[in-house]
């Protein structure tokens, strides 16, 4: 089944609300509610003092109401009392001076003092609600991985710990840290220190590892609390919608995604501007991204109703984000929130209903979304499509190339969301992997932009093109080892030999810029001038801005695509045949144009069967003999049919063409997709 609800804050409102709000989510056909988040200290106002007893009332009454509840354990933020008690706990800046808690999320996870009070207070609660009869799911605290974290001298004592772990010797941790440069070498681990001061960040193998302590730790307290989960209540399921991906915090998920929990959890947030291709791209990559290659389907434990000073996104547009949601594996969409909260710092950020508690638009469209998924109870939902592609993500390459921005002037991100609107704009499925350790067989990997190549990594690339897969490797791809250093051999590091290729030199086309002198005129400055090449690949002439390549030089590999408006031409793009498969890299950042183009290449050299051919911006997949289409764009869109089919939604016969309006969603069956 779907479940669809909302996120309900039963301590914001008072107790002759509740069951008037209980009401009328059941008469909206929701089935299922997140409670508990945010209000650590509304269950434990003071030390070792719990008051469960008005949840006591408010889980019977969504049990009386049929609604199941995923019951979040409360750990984050952490009560007044406790950082009142425990200044230990606090967050300390970059500098080391301690912040006061004024603002949610200012908790150190790995502090041991933290930990034995959340891990306490998550002990009394689930034991209290394991047979609880509304309990379906706990979630592991909220936003793992938002925040910031702890710089603090009890913060270092810990990193100092990590580092003997892993390092064993002061010799072997200054030499993976380069430390004889700039006369930095360490006499013993006591001398470790964050690499940060002010607004200076510190050396990129320093960088690394401080960003991997910092994810282990918060990795570790997950664990901790699913322990306790499955100690205390058996056989109840567990999620939480964690944020590793944090620009400014964030942790390595897929290092162990597959046993961290049950079920994948996401907040689904595209923003209320639906023609934000970007944001809307990066929300439907979060949820693959989470899924990994579990095979599940994602809950959306928090989904956009509006935002700060956004009352609602577009007429449509909620209803048609269910829909997206459920095209990219969703099982859960839960509103957040129901109520616009009257204070606090998301008294502006919108809800189902309104400040005042009357229901609005919104609640109009989940409410006709929960009664059109009747209609689809035959369709076999949740998807869970069997993908033929994977599509590599690291933690690590997102950090190392934060920290060398120099260097790595696109951002990784941008890599990562470009090649997967790829895949989008043909409606393919994928999953995201760790390439230290794929699971599942695919005929095509893509690796956009994976800076660091460590050797487990380059092991798997590999094996997988031994052994007859085809990889596509980005620019920027294989230039530092495990310890953030660059390869002193040819690169791509460690895999030059399965690319055929020589990634040595590379040129930036630089530009006219104007600034404006000391009197305030504005002069030209003349730089160096290199025009920005066009790839040229068969036939084919792509004319995209490139503002970076890198010079190949060909061993093995055969050149495909070459750069052209240059003195003389250039590969833009090789393939190399390696053991039964073959590795193919792309000289220039991901770029949409030239990776469908690619993608067309392996869709007919690997048999792998592409997507619905819809118009841009109109989303589709087929589940069975059915395909759903969601139109994300505010115009009417028209999608050219091969056969007739019935709409569920209608009950209508739809020939030649689908005709969708602006925000507009149809679900067919019985069309011929061959």
């Amino acid at each position: 089944m779907i479940f669809v609800g909302t996120n309900y804050h039963p301590h914001d409102w008072p107790r002759e609300r509740w069951p008037v709000d209980i009401q009328l989510m059941k008469e909206s056909g929701f089935n299922l509610v997140r409670l508990g988040h945010l209000c650590w200290d509304s269950f434990e106002p003071s030390e070792g003092n719990f008051t469960f007893e008005w949840f006591d009332e408010v889980m019977d009454l969504f049990a009386e109401a049929g609604i199941k509840v995923v019951l979040d354990i409360a750990t984050r933020p952490a009560p007044t009392w406790l950082h009142k008690k425990y200044p230990e706990i606090d967050l300390a800046d970059r500098s080391g001076h301690r912040l006061a808690a004024v603002h949610r999320y200012m908790d150190d996870v790995g502090n041991p003092v933290f930990q034995e009070y959340a891990y306490r207070f998550a002990d009394m609660l689930t034991k209290r609600y394991a047979n609880a009869p509304a309990l379906y799911a706990l979630g592991l605290c909220n936003e793992i991985g938002s925040g910031a974290p702890s710089f603090s001298e009890d913060a270092r004592r810990r990193y100092v710990q990590w580092l003997r772990d892993k390092y064993l010797t002061i010799e072997q941790l200054n030499h993976c840290w380069a430390a004889h440069r700039w006369s930095r070498k360490l006499n013993s681990f006591e001398d470790a220190e964050f690499p940060v001061a002010g607004a200076m960040n510190g050396a990129p193998e320093r960088m690394l590892d401080m960003w991997r302590f910092f994810s282990d730790e918060q990795i570790d307290y997950l664990q901790g609390l699913r322990d306790l989960v499955r100690k205390n209540a058996p056989g109840i399921k567990e999620s939480t919608n964690h944020w590793g991906e944090h620009p400014g915090y964030g942790f390595d998920y897929l290092k162990t995604n597959g046993t961290l929990f049950d079920i994948p959890g996401v907040g689904f947030y595209p923003g209320v501007n639906p023609e934000d291709r970007n944001a809307l791209h990066g929300t439907c990559f979060s949820l693959n991204h989470r899924i990994g290659e579990t095979n599940k389907p994602i809950w959306c434990l928090e989904f956009q109703t509006g935002s700060f000073g956004a009352y609602a996104p577009p007429k449509g547009v909620l209803r048609m984000y269910a829909y997206l949601a459920l095209l990219f594996r969703a099982e859960a969409v839960c509103a957040w929130t129901w109520r616009s909260m009257l204070g606090g710092e998301e008294q502006y950020f919108y809800g189902l209903l309104d400040h005042d508690g009357l229901p609005g638009r919104k609640l109009d469209e989940f409410r006709q979304f929960t009664s059109e998924l009747d209609k689809l109870s035959d369709l076999g939902l949740p998807y869970l499509p069997n993908p033929e592609i994977a599509l590599a993500y690291s933690y690590e390459a997102f950090k190392v190339s934060e920290n060398q921005k120099a260097y790595y002037k696109t951002p990784y991100l941008k890599q990562v969301i470009t090649t997967y609107q790829a895949l989008m704009a043909d409606n393919t499925d994928c999953n995201v992997v760790n390439l230290r350790n794929i699971e599942k067989d695919y005929k095509l990997l893509l690796i956009p932009g994976h800076c660091i190549m460590d050797e487990a990594s380059a092991q798997s690339i590999r094996q997988f093109v031994e052994q007859g897969g085809t990889v596509i490797m980005t620019a920027y791809s294989a230039k530092v080892d495990e310890n953030n250093q660059v390869f002193s051999s040819t690169m791509p590091g460690r895999l030059s030999d399965v690319f055929g290729i020589r990634a040595g030199a590379f040129e930036r086309p630089i530009y006219h810029t104007s600034e404006a002198n000391e009197g305030g005129l504005q002069k030209e400055r003349m730089n160096l001038r290199r025009e920005s090449p066009r790839v040229r690949m068969g036939e084919k002439i792509m004319d995209t801005p490139i503002d970076y390549y890198e010079i190949l030089e060909p061993n093995t590999a055969e050149t495909w695509a070459v750069f052209t408006d240059l003195e003389q031409e250039l590969p833009a793009v090789t393939a190399n045949a390696y053991g039964q498969g073959t590795a193919i890299y792309l000289a220039v950042p991901a770029q949409a144009d030239i990776l469908q183009a690619l993608l067309e290449v392996c869709y007919l050299n690997l048999g792998i069967r592409k997507g619905i051919t819809t118009p841009d911006g109109v989303v589709a997949r087929q589940i069975g003999d059915s395909a759903i289409y969601v139109n994300t764009t505010g115009l009417e869109q028209t999608v050219i049919l091969t056969e007739e089919g019935r709409s569920f939604l209608s009950d209508s016969v739809v020939k030649d063409e689908l005709v969708l309006k602006p925000y507009g969603v149809e679900v067919l069956k019985n069309l011929d997709f061959s």
